[in-house]
């Protein structure tokens, strides 16, 4: 599935491509399933600067087995396998190389293999690699229904921290509960900033894990305690619409507004502070393979533990792959939207 333009989510058409002879390294994957992340939906609309232009073939992760391999892998034909992929994922046949593959055991589903790399892998490096968490900390989750939200959410507490949750429902609220969310905040409903500041009693938190972007991730810095760290790992509040129309240009002017309100972060502002902010894309990680692979074993082993689990929200044929992108973008869904083949 591919697009040949920008655009809303009937873009996408079938491509057909003759598979090229496979490298000593590579394996063809029949995929079964794909994981959809909000960055394929930034790529579609033209916001994504990491894909390249159109025709272009999102997806980050697919599960399947393999049919075919080069003279230089061990795996057996049939093994079944994750793989990671600098997109190109919206397909019913991958060829990928050896060292993206992660070997699955019997007893681990292909739906829930596709649902655990891009977003346990993202919450897992901003938790463990730069904020570095400790039991008995606390931390703000946005969006805490969401894929990456829920992955986080159950990593924290596993490790031991008071989680606090934002989202647009109740209902969403509910969801994340099941897995951990023990103070939850209707942003909707509430000003999470000052919901924050009194759960805490004034004191704020140590982390927050920010997918908003724009004047939610400058309430979010105000909601960190002194010595508090931010990361920042979309902007998903701020990412601007398609098409013109009334309603794109109502969007575009409560984005410019949230824009300006958000502002920039000047050193002396976070010295003067005491807190800091880093931005995680783990897609800018992809060739460095020896730095990743520790954590999706342990994501991987935590997943056999039954520590955590992808929270499946829908799965959407292939063929139906707008319908799954416009359900994510009305903001709906709660984990994970997955394709299958």
């Amino acid at each position: 599935m591919i697009f040949r333009r920008y655009g809303s989510a009937d873009v996408f058409e079938w491509d057909a491509v003759r598979l090229r002879p496979l490298a000593p390294h590579e394996v063809l994957l029949r995929v079964r399933y794909i994981g959809v992340n909000y960055a394929d939906i930034i790529a579609r609309r033209g916001y994504y600067t990491w894909i390249n232009r159109p025709p272009a073939c999102p997806g980050f992760e697919v599960s399947g087995e393999i049919v075919e391999k080069g003279t230089a892998v061990a795996l057996p034909l049939g093994t079944r396998a994750v793989a990671i992929t600098r997109f190109g994922g919206y397909t019913e046949a991958l060829i990928a190389s050896a060292d993206r593959l992660i070997p699955l055991p019997d007893d681990v589903p292909l739906d829930h293999a596709a649902a655990l790399p891009a977003v346990f892998i993202t919450a897992y490096h901003s938790l463990v690699n730069v904020m570095r968490v400790r039991p008995g900390e606390s931390i703000l989750i946005q969006a805490v229904a969401g894929g990456v939200g829920i992955a986080a959410l159950q990593l924290a507490r596993h490790f031991g921290l008071t989680t606090y949750g934002t989202a647009s429902s109740g209902e969403k609220l509910d969801f994340a509960r099941q897995f951990g969310l023990e103070h939850g905040i209707n942003y909707v409903a509430e000003d999470f900033e000052g919901a924050i500041m009194r759960l805490t009693d004034g004191r704020g938190v140590q982390f927050v894990l920010d997918s908003l972007g724009g004047y939610s991730l400058r309430k979010g810095m105000r909601c960190l305690r002194r010595g508090g760290h931010c990361v920042t790992i979309g902007a998903a509040g701020v990412v601007p619409p398609t098409g013109f129309s009334l309603r794109a240009a109502r969007e575009w002017r409560r984005i410019i507004v949230d824009l300006v309100r958000g502002g920039v972060y000047h050193p002396f502002n976070l010295t003067a502070t005491n807190r800091g902010i880093s931005g995680v894309q783990v897609l800018l990680l992809w060739d460095e393979v020896d730095r990743l692979q520790p954590g999706i074993e342990h994501i991987f082993r935590l997943y056999r533990e039954g520590v955590i689990t992808p929270p499946i929200g829908a799965i959407y044929p292939l063929a139906e792959v707008a319908r799954a992108h416009e359900f994510i973008e009305s903001r709906r869904s709660k984990g994970k939207v997955l394709l299958k083949t």
